[in-house]
């Protein structure tokens, strides 16, 4: 860590949607993505409408210079729920500072209680940095699993 710096990690409140909306759009185009959503998605699908994820941010001065978009998934293998983590994005300005680890543990401290017992994410094969802060951080790539998706014009011919 570079510097002290006056950081707050809350959950998202309705007025921080645009700007988190932003920065998905800018982690999309991070790894060559075109990530199509809105603020209106994250009010409909968050914490404060379906609950169908969660949504930390660091704040500084006014600003939100991080995210962090969560779901409790459950694990029959480990016979336990888990905390996976969709998106993570630290603005330039705040990497280093150990800011992206601090949401990850923000992420766990609030679910633990709950009796989640592990930790999953997905990474984008061409994002380098990305591997790299996982790896440091104990993350391993499992080697058993792929992830695979079945988007929804493939959902309706099931």
């Amino acid at each position: 860590m570079t510097e002290a710096r006056d950081i707050v990690i809350r959950e998202a409140a309705t007025p921080d949607l645009e700007s988190v909306a932003a920065m998905l759009r800018r982690l999309g185009a991070h790894v060559g993505a075109n990530p199509k959503v809105t603020a209106d998605d994250l009010a409909a699908y968050g914490p404060k409408g379906r609950g169908f994820t969660e949504v930390l941010v660091a704040e500084e001065g006014g600003a939100i210079i991080g995210i962090a978009l969560y779901s409790i998934v459950f694990s029959a293998w480990r016979g336990r729920p888990g905390i996976y983590v969709s998106d993570l994005f630290v603005e330039d300005s705040a990497r280093g500072t150990g800011l992206g680890t601090r949401l990850l543990r923000a992420a766990v401290e609030r679910e633990t209680p709950r009796g989640c017992a592990y930790l999953k994410l997905d990474v984008d094969k061409k994002n380098a940095g990305g591997i790299s802060f996982y790896e440091k951080r104990g993350f391993k790539l499992d080697d058993h699993d792929h992830t695979m998706v079945l988007e929804r014009d493939g959902m309706t011919r099931l």
